[in-house]
């Protein structure tokens, strides 16, 4: 997926759960949340809502440029989770190593037991009804 195209589509993820908090706001408050004494005026929350659309679509951003996002749906959904994603990211930091990093080898490896080669032996051979040798 087109990382732009996955843009818009985060974009449209995070603007979904925006109306969903402004729809509850407003049938918490019984009317506009920033005329309410107590709630962010409006100025505010505008700004809250404009930085939640630009962690929405850049994360998606991100996913997609990182291969992480294979369609719609998906960007969709990292939209809407980008501020979770983000807080469990901030929780677990990033200095996890990498996955498929070499092996460190032990500094004083064990001795190894001591067991003496073995001499290849050589096929039994047989003499068959017809005269030939053979191995069995």
């Amino acid at each position: 997926m087109p990382v732009v195209e996955a843009c818009l589509w985060g974009l449209l993820g995070a603007a979904l759960i925006e109306g969903l908090d402004l729809y509850t706001a407003i049938h918490t408050t019984d009317g506009w949340p920033w005329r309410k004494k107590g709630e962010p005026a409006f100025a505010p929350y505008v700004v809250a809502v404009i930085i939640r659309l630009g962690v929405g679509m850049g994360l998606t951003a991100a996913f997609a440029a990182s291969e992480q996002v294979a369609g719609a749906l998906a960007a969709v959904t990292v939209g809407i989770a980008a501020p979770k994603i983000l807080q469990q990211l901030a929780k677990q930091g990033l200095s996890h190593p990498a996955i498929g990093a070499p092996p460190v080898a032990p500094a004083d490896p064990a001795p190894a037991l001591s067991v003496p080669p073995q001499q290849p032996t050589a096929p039994e051979t047989t003499t068959s009804p017809g005269g030939q040798i053979g191995a069995l």
